[in-house]
């Protein structure tokens, strides 16, 4: 049986940030025409080479595959493996369903948030054929086994499936996560095709790759589908895997690794072990990583940035303590102004996450917000909008006002963060004015002349400039243009 994962390409956007299992993507000028490696596809593509099972990855984007293309070479392969979410669900359900009519014997898997939270709905299309929920990738291996063997298909004993049968919906509810993380293999980037050449704004040295070195956050944010997903318990590969990979990824030449784990700082105590055995091996390379507030001190980014840390992403959403008190953030401003502090005087470029229309949302806490965002004086930030996805808890909230919601997948690419959707079930704002508004607080913070020129003495080559007024072009469209 071979195996085919695969990243499709959208018909509304050029880039996806499209790698993380729980969902919450962006796209398009908004972060720069970024682009990430499907790092989680490429942990579960990885355990299937260990098994032996002949499987590919291919990266439609970053490969320049068309459709076309794709449905030429479908024949020869049993089974399509693909992420998928809210904001895709509808266009990969349909690609899938194209590819089946071509091939009347493939196979159709998808995983992801959408499918855990909505599986009827999911396994409904008649371009699926199975779900996987919740933590995709033993289950992944199970499934293939179970195909592949003579023995016969008991579907029905494999944790977090979903499946047809005789013309009825079978959900095997039993969820699925992964408690010792250290089971899961090194990623072999070697998999990667040579024709993928990965971009993104906040990465300086080239090339770069991802890692995942964790699962699981400690946040109760309303607004975030990781809570339900990856669960608040959070596990962990061991110092020894973390510098292992280190070694294997400079191995192959990588400048610069972006650590995508949902908050990366929160074990202090094998961070700290982390960075001496970077420092004490002199391992040279820079890196970037989120960060929660409160999970870090100033010693904490002494020995960051020693161990290569050049940039840290925050999730600082707002500017109002009242909003994110409302959404469960569990932080203070005055501890988001205090690491941000830190991080100028250490050297640390940061990033901050921010978000109009969450619930309580008013005119004042937006302008509240830009303040805020001004006086912390971030190296870059992005700005979303509130979006109520399933398997939040924001979600079940609105569901009690407008049941529809749980019917209808209200979001994909074409208005992902340019277009409010039910945010006035829970602002004082109309759609209209926080669409307005991110757009005046990307032209208020980065068509500043101080930040323009800070930012242009910061380059220390010609390709520095280069990428930095391809990625400012971007956001100028974004700003400008909402496009």
């Amino acid at each position: 049986m071979k195996s085919l994962f695969i990243v499709p390409r959208s018909s509304f956007t050029k880039n996806t940030h499209r790698d993380v299992l729980y969902g919450c993507w962006c796209k398009g000028s908004r972060i720069g025409g970024g682009s990430l490696p499907p790092l989680s596809l490429l942990f579960i593509v990885t355990l299937f080479k260990h098994e032996s099972y002949a499987v590919d990855l291919l990266d439609m984007v970053e490969e320049n595959v068309s459709l076309k293309e794709i449905k030429k070479n479908i024949l020869e392969y049993d089974i399509v493996f693909l992420l998928t979410s809210s904001i895709t669900f509808n266009e990969d359900s349909d690609f899938l369903f194209e590819l089946k009519q071509i091939n009347n014997r493939l196979k159709t898997v998808i995983f992801g948030s959408h499918p855990t939270f909505m599986p009827n709905e999911s396994l409904s299309h008649e371009g699926v054929d199975f779900i996987i929920r919740w933590e995709p990738e033993f289950t992944c291996l199970e499934l293939v086994k179970t195909l592949s063997s003579d023995r016969g298909h008991n579907l029905a004993k494999i944790k977090g499936l979903g499946f047809k049968e005789n013309g009825c919906l079978r959900i095997n509810n039993d969820q699925v996560r992964i408690d010792n993380f250290n089971t899961l293999p090194i990623p072999d980037r070697s998999i990667y095709s040579k024709d993928c050449k990965y971009v993104n704004p906040i990465v300086k040295y080239y090339p770069y790759t991802t890692s995942i070195t964790s699962r699981g956050c400690v946040g109760h944010c309303s607004f975030c589908t990781v809570p339900s997903m990856m669960g608040n318990k959070v596990r962990f590969w061991s110092v020894d895997k973390v510098i292992e990979e280190i070694e294997y990824l400079l191995s192959m030449g990588y400048k610069e690794i972006y650590y995508r784990d949902e908050t990366f700082t929160i074990s202090k105590k094998r961070n700290a072990e982390v960075y001496q055995r970077i420092i004490k091996k002199s391992l040279s390379f820079s890196w970037l990583c989120n960060v929660r507030v409160n999970t870090v001190d100033r010693e904490d980014l002494f020995f960051m940035k020693k161990a290569g840390c050049r940039v840290i992403k925050v999730g600082v959403e707002s500017g109002s303590q009242e909003i994110l008190d409302k959404s469960k953030k569990n932080i203070q401003l005055a501890d988001t102004e205090r690491l941000f502090k830190w991080c100028k005087q250490i050297g640390i470029d940061t990033h901050a996450h921010l978000m109009f229309g969450m619930p309580g949302e008013t005119r004042e806490t937006i302008r509240q917000t830009i303040t805020f965002i001004k006086k912390i004086k971030p190296t870059t930030i992005d700005i979303g909008i509130c979006t109520p996805y399933p398997g939040s808890e924001l979600f079940d909230m609105v569901s009690k006002d407008y049941a529809k919601i749980r019917d209808e997948n209200f979001i994909d690419l074409s208005n992902l963060h340019t277009e409010a959707k039910y945010n006035q079930l829970y602002t004082k704002l109309s759609s209209k004015e926080i669409e307005e508004s991110i757009n005046r607080a990307y032209r208020e913070f980065y068509f500043r002349v101080p930040y323009v020129l800070t930012m242009l003495f910061k380059q220390r080559s010609l390709s520095e400039v280069f990428r930095l007024c391809r990625s400012g072009t971007k956001v100028l469209k974004f700003s400008f243009f909402n496009k």
